[in-house]
């Protein structure tokens, strides 16, 4: 298979890059930069894996890099979006209406919401090509709604927006284009230890990267679910509080 995968060239990115090269998959690498662990796995893998500049704050980025996408294939069989950023502290102990600055709000909204959404209209084409196509949206338990934390409340909401978008879409191809035999999921992928979520660590991203792979693979069958909220491990997620 042909997998994109955004934000690729550290922590459950660079996993996924890894894990799918590992099992034969060509990969399509996506980052704003190149780490020195892509470059190394570039050299491993160099028919492969491609290395695409995109910075999915940026509509001008994604769209040129699917202009070069063009060039390198006619069709992608998963999209995984995976680019995001954290920028609050669960430490925080402000005021969120007053305190939490508006910057840093707006830049979590562009890049974990309007992220996916540039990525999917730009790249869509190439997956509608594909004959079992499939959708991974990277999201979080926190976008579950709960009575009780106030924490990463900018991360919550956009991830909480990402499974909004996640489930439009997925009722979209179930109600008016039934023929369309995509799979689309909003993935928790646990509390991993990365730069992004070293303050609440406990497994390492090879882990999820394993089990999302698994779920591409179809080693880990999903069942049909009206809202696709899995874990990595294919698992449900609730979405709500559940007393």
């Amino acid at each position: 298979m042909i997998i994109l995968i955004t934000g690729a060239n550290r922590g459950l990115g660079l996993c996924l890059a890894a894990e799918g090269l590992r099992r034969g998959h060509r990969i399509i690498a996506c980052c704003r930069s190149p780490s020195a662990e892509l470059a190394a796995l570039t050299e491993q893998y160099p028919r492969e894996l491609a290395v695409l500049t995109m910075d999915v704050a940026s509509e001008e980025s994604v769209q040129a890099a699917a202009g070069e996408l063009a060039a390198l294939t006619d069709r992608v069989d998963v999209i995984i979006n995976n680019a995001a950023v954290l920028l609050e502290s669960k430490y925080f102990e402000g005021d969120p209406l007053t305190d939490l600055p508006l910057a840093d709000f707006e830049t979590t909204m562009n890049v974990n919401i309007l992220g996916p959404i540039r990525v999917l209209h730009y790249c869509a084409e190439f997956l509608y090509r594909s004959g079992k196509p499939m959708i991974l949206n990277i999201t979080s338990e926190g976008a579950a709604l709960k009575p009780a934390g106030s924490h990463y409340i900018a991360y919550s909401v956009s991830k909480y927006g990402l499974n909004m978008f996640t489930q439009k879409i997925r009722n979209y191809f179930t109600e008016k284009r039934g023929c369309f035999p995509v799979k689309i999921f909003m993935v928790h992928p646990g509390r991993m230890n990365t730069v992004m979520g070293v303050e609440n660590a406990q497994i390492e991203p090879e882990i999820p990267a394993a089990g999302i792979l698994d779920i591409i693979d179809g080693i880990t069958a999903v069942p049909d679910m009206t809202v696709p909220f899995i874990d990595y491990s294919g698992n449900p997620m609730p979405d709500h509080y559940i007393p």
